[in-house]
């Protein structure tokens, strides 16, 4: 069960990594427009990955426990 419990918290801080990339991408002030944007976009969809990657993994724990 360790090893899952590290997975678990790789994925979780790669999501704390990328939110607060896009945060910091947001609100970067000498980036152009299109920058912030198409940026923003390839953090959103890393985001989407790790949480669909962290969803799957909480759904095969829960399978096993059943």
């Amino acid at each position: 069960m360790r090893i899952i419990n590290i997975i678990r918290n790789e994925f979780l801080l790669d999501k704390m990594k990328l939110e607060n990339e896009l945060e910091r991408t947001i609100n970067n002030k000498t980036l152009s427009t299109n920058q912030v944007i198409n940026e923003s976009v390839e953090i959103i969809n890393k985001l989407a990955n790790t949480n669909n990657s962290l969803e799957t993994l909480e759904s095969y724990l829960n399978k096993e426990e059943k």
